[in-house]
């Protein structure tokens, strides 16, 4: 097994660790991850409720930035460059609607509900 496959399985794992067990989390604030791979993000649609966090998980050799924002502004946004098998994870605080994109390649779009 390649470091990059141990490494992708590793953050899986942890990941579906503190979602599926509910001694380690709040439901309210349970995660969801968003793969970024083929220039992509999936999934693009998402709801999730007020507290819940976001993660962000690129597959793609090439690096890419996230960016949301609502009718008020920009709510978060990413460092630069997320390189490949590194994240990003945002907590949502306000209920609504969070378009985000990528800050590399305008065409990736994606966007969560926000639900009390």
């Amino acid at each position: 097994m390649s470091i990059r496959s141990l490494r992708a399985f590793a953050i899986g794992w942890l990941t579906s660790l503190v979602v599926s067990h509910p001694a380690m989390c709040d439901p309210a604030a349970a995660s969801t991850t968003v793969v970024i791979e083929k220039f992509a993000f999936s999934p693009a649609e998402i709801s999730a409720p007020v507290g819940a966090r976001i993660l962000f998980l690129n597959r793609d050799q090439a690096p890419h930035a996230v960016v949301g924002e609502n009718v008020n502004g920009e709510v978060f946004h990413s460092q630069e460059h997320i390189e490949e098998d590194e994240t990003y994870s945002v907590e949502l605080t306000t209920p609504g609607e969070i378009e985000f994109h990528c800050g590399v390649h305008s065409a990736m779009k994606g966007r969560i509900t926000v639900t009390k």
